[in-house]
């Protein structure tokens, strides 16, 4: 190979990358938005969050109640005392106050069209008072999904949660019901906590707890140990759908009963899925017990990192509008554009490089051939 021809093959080559990275400049500088899929139900899921949201607020100043603004920037009236007689565990503010977005309900139809769930489908909930804002924005997609859901709740909450016992989770949920924003009510209620029994309560949180069951005129699922609780939980969700198949589940929180032990939590998945890896459960609750069945399972506890994860602010110190966010509309290559390029680029190499590829395996056939009559 002389250094002319040598010479020459490196600006046709250094040529071709100067085309691609002009061609790659032009579609990035000619990136659009565009809608996700579902954007009108999505929208419609958030923009029903927002009305439970305000409803709750309305709610509160009626009741006379004095907004935390401090804790509770938005005003929202969904973030509960740091300490009352109801609260069960420690809870990350940060994390409550990430909920607080209606958008999740957008994401909510993101995780549900993930699961393959269309409408009519039957779907297991377990509720937590932990998070009341993820609570409205799950109600929110079910209802515009027109899915049928079967939740149990567990009363209790941690901190920053739906722990005031005036008004817990089930009072917001019957809230709703009384002003049409969802038609969802719980079809049995726990006190969460310890072993899901309330364990760690006093007796006085323990009665408060249950008058706040009797008052939303909800089932009470009591149990003797963990394992009851389990296994009634499981009880009642096929007793509810009478032979019918579920095709979700849904967690919220960090419930025992739902997870069989805070054990599993490392090896149970966040947001969508449909099989567990190989792990030595210490026990196995309700959501294990439904993913070994074949029912994909949405597991919602790391809000923080599932927010980062769909573009939804960490923490913010307003109230979000319906709309805002990637996943609603997100910017995109023009298609295209992009499939003229491949194939125009294609075509140059073609023309560009095959003379040069021929006179290659001429030269190795000829060598070949000159080498084999030696």
């Amino acid at each position: 190979m002389t250094f002319r021809s040598d010479t020459r093959r490196r600006l046709v080559l250094f040529g071709l990358a100067i085309l691609a990275l002009a061609f790659q400049l032009v579609l990035e500088l000619t990136r659009a938005p565009r809608r996700e899929r579902d954007y009108e139900l999505r929208l419609a899921a958030a923009e029903k969050a927002l009305a439970a949201f305000e409803t709750v607020r309305h709610q509160r100043l009626m009741e006379g109640t004095v907004l935390d603004l401090v804790n509770d920037p938005a005003g929202t009236g969904l973030i509960g005392p740091e300490f009352s007689l109801i609260t069960n565990a420690q809870g990350v503010l940060e994390s409550k106050l990430t909920t607080l977005n209606p958008n999740w309900a957008a994401v909510m139809v993101k995780y549900f069209r993930r699961m393959g769930l269309r409408p009519g489908d039957a779907v297991a909930l377990a509720m937590s008072g932990s998070f009341p804002g993820m609570n409205i924005c799950v109600y929110a997609a079910l209802e515009v999904m027109e899915l049928s859901p079967v939740a149990i709740t567990s009363v209790g909450a941690s901190m920053w949660g739906a722990n005031d016992p005036d008004f817990t989770w089930l009072d917001m949920e019957s809230l709703f019901l009384r002003e049409g924003i969802f038609h969802i009510k719980s079809a049995a209620a726990t006190f969460g906590g310890g072993d899901d029994m309330g364990r760690g309560l006093s007796p006085e949180g323990r009665r408060l707890l249950a008058e706040a069951i009797a008052r939303n005129e909800v089932p009470l699922l009591a149990s003797d140990n963990i394992e009851d609780a389990v296994t009634k939980r499981m009880a009642l969700y096929e007793e509810a759908v009478r032979g019918r198949p579920y095709r979700g589940y849904v967690n919220v929180g960090g419930g025992v009963a739902s997870m069989g032990s805070s054990s599993n939590r490392p090896f149970i998945p966040e947001g969508v899925f449909r099989e567990l890896g190989l792990a030595n459960f210490p026990r196995k609750g309700t959501m294990i017990l439904m993913v070994e069945k074949g029912v994909p399972a949405l597991h919602l506890l790391n809000i923080q990192q599932l927010a980062r994860a769909e573009g939804l602010p960490v923490t913010p110190d307003w109230l979000p509008e319906p709309g805002e966010g990637e996943v609603f509309v997100k910017d995109s290559y023009r298609l295209p554009l992009a499939a003229g390029f491949l194939v125009l680029y294609c075509a140059v190499c073609v023309l560009v490089l095959a003379p040069e590829l021929r006179r290659g395996l001429f030269d190795r056939w000829s060598g070949k051939v000159n080498g084999d009559t030696v």
